[in-house]
């Protein structure tokens, strides 16, 4: 991403990547989805299902649990400074359309191309231990969230959000991305106080 960022791609390389690992067949798996980004970083680990859930692929029945519970055991190890993140291998089997997949991306890539011409290191000191534990303890608030909201439709898009805003200011080492997460995880708690 421009100006440096965690793993060296931007968020079009990355769909090139997904893409070209998603393989031909009808079904395409989480885990052909994460290989693209590798299991190293955290930022991208928590991008992935952040956008799956965000997609429309998130109103796939199931889908917000499984992304849910990814960034739950995620945003644990980054709680704890774990150095190579772990993913549980029955989440990595749940698999889903692939037309869906391509067609969430293709939609979605004009918004990739401004994050990228957007995105540059700023506030680090937000990106960075001890606020990494903050994000985590948060992420982990979001990601629990969207079991309840599961039931409601889209109602996953702003917890969701907030988790990919977090994964792309820690991806890009951008603070503004980390507290624009923070005002949209207030938003988040109201909406779970409202459909209380």
């Amino acid at each position: 991403m421009p100006g440096g960022s965690e793993n060296g791609r931007d968020l079009e390389d990355l769909m090139d990547e997904i893409r070209a690992d998603s393989g031909s067949s009808d079904e395409v798996s989480l885990a052909q989805i994460m290989q693209a980004v590798g299991t190293r970083a955290y930022g991208p680990l928590l991008l992935v299902p952040g956008l799956v859930a965000l997609a429309p692929t998130g109103a796939i029945p199931g889908m917000s649990i499984v992304t849910g519970t990814i960034i739950v055991v995620v945003a644990i190890q980054l709680l704890f400074g774990r150095n190579k993140p772990w993913i549980p291998k029955r989440a990595l089997e749940f698999s889903f359309s692939r037309d869906t997949l391509l067609s969430a991306m293709e939609r979605g890539r004009p918004y990739a191309r401004r994050i990228d011409d957007f995105l540059k290191p700023s506030l680090t000191q937000v990106t960075d231990f001890p606020a990494t534990r903050i994000i985590a303890i948060v992420a982990i608030a979001l990601a629990l969230s969207m079991f309840p909201l599961a039931l409601v439709p889209f109602a996953v898009a702003i917890p969701s959000s907030a988790i990919v805003l977090f994964a792309l200011g820690l991806t890009a080492r951008d603070g503004r991305l980390i507290i624009a997460g923070f005002i949209l995880a207030g938003l988040a708690l109201v909406l779970i106080l409202y459909t209380a």
